[in-house]
């Protein structure tokens, strides 16, 4: 498999890019399950969080991105793991994740404000 040592290449080059952000390079770099997956969880976290994402659109999709990112950081390194089973290892981390990282941050932002 010399293409999966490219891809995880693009990806680290990709996170350490830009960290709040997820570049197209790091998107292109990954499976198209991978991005399939990303997608529904991405879309099922969004739906979880409607009522605040229709208060303060800019805000929360600026959060989300972040959160994202952060996500898929931490997916990418379980991937590449000795015994992960890649990209099924990075579907699991980030499903698990994604929805964490966006409560904490939304429980975080609610604090904040009382």
């Amino acid at each position: 498999m010399p293409n999966r040592g490219k891809q995880e290449k693009a990806r680290a080059a990709a996170a350490e890019e830009r960290e709040d952000i997820m570049s197209s390079a790091a998107l292109s770099a990954m499976s198209a399950g991978a991005v399939n997956a990303m997608a529904a969880v991405g879309a099922a976290v969004i739906k979880l969080h409607k009522a605040t994402m229709d208060k303060k659109p800019e805000w929360f999709w600026h959060l989300f991105s972040k959160c994202e990112a952060k996500a898929a950081r931490i997916a990418d390194q379980a991937a590449q793991a000795p015994r992960s089973n890649g990209d099924a290892t990075f579907i699991e981390v980030y499903a698990r994740t994604l929805p964490e990282l966006v409560r904490k941050a939304l429980s975080a932002h609610e604090q904040a404000l009382h």
